[in-house]
């Protein structure tokens, strides 16, 4: 399988494989990705945001539809086949024809209008909800916010990969954990002073409680088998969850972060 879209922990090569090998019936161990080499794979746009598995993703399950009915049409298979008829089918036509090809390229879902000159419009056709529940704890001697519960629910079309995707959220909500009470980048003379870890702080995995990742599926008919993204959530939801605790805690209104110690106290006094 060729695509161009990189494999950088989140799960892309086993997706695609799940995704090719449930449209051409067989196992994903069938399936091989191709390296991203720009010189062999065609132009997939960037690995970035939640693009990947819901557009690319989509033109993976294209294709692979794509090689299931050449197949069929050319009357090496019918359309209920075994892993090992396909193989057959395959090894059949390649003889006959030569090279069994099939490519598939990304075109906007029905009234979706975008001007990638302007960059206006509709530039995806859909996007993931969530809904984060956090709970708190805060020491008022010495200010400290502890998280020591929370719960993600994710509604993101179909679950392709539910290890991968809990992995991802629970990945994710650890960042903005992070994000939200510890991690204070410092700007001075347009350089950050406190790149090195023993002055900037991130939280290990004793600062971080329980994460409880929950799944609900609609699925949405333009992405493949119903998936949409999923990448951005955990990192959008964790800190205002987690102000809004404080808040319902305190009785502070926390508008900046991360909320160190320090900074709950001054709204502490004032």
């Amino acid at each position: 399988m060729l695509a161009a879209s990189t494999e950088i922990g989140q799960g892309t090569n086993t997706i695609f494989s799940q995704i090719a090998a449930d449209a051409l019936g067989i196992d994903p161990d069938d399936v091989e990705i191709a390296q991203p080499d720009t010189s062999v794979v065609p132009d997939s746009g960037p690995t970035v945001a939640s693009r990947t598995c819901m557009v690319v993703g989509k033109l993976v399950e294209s294709a692979a539809a794509g090689i299931r009915h050449t197949l069929v049409d050319a009357g090496f298979l019918t359309a209920v086949f075994t892993r090992a008829e396909f193989q057959i089918a395959c090894r059949r036509y390649v003889e006959t024809f030569g090279s069994l090809r099939s490519t598939s390229q990304y075109t906007p879902p029905p009234g979706l209008v975008w001007d990638d000159d302007k960059y206006l419009g509709d530039a995806y056709g859909t996007y993931g909800w969530a809904v984060y529940v956090a709970e708190v704890s805060v020491d008022t001697a010495t200010w400290e916010t502890r998280v020591d519960d929370f719960v993600a629910l994710q509604e993101v079309g179909k679950v392709i990969n539910p290890t991968l995707a809990t992995g991802q959220i629970e990945g994710g909500v650890a960042q903005g954990i992070g994000w939200a009470l510890y991690e204070d980048v410092v700007w001075r003379e347009g350089r950050m002073v406190n790149s090195q870890m023993t002055n900037y702080i991130m939280p290990t995995s004793m600062d971080l409680p329980g994460i409880r990742v929950y799944f609900e599926e609609t699925p949405y008919p333009y992405g493949p088998a119903g998936a949409k993204g999923i990448g951005e959530l955990p990192m959008d939801g964790p800190a205002p969850a987690i102000f809004n605790a404080v808040a319902n805690a305190t009785g502070v209104n926390v508008t900046r972060l991360p909320l160190t110690p320090e900074r709950l106290m001054d709204l502490m006094d004032a």
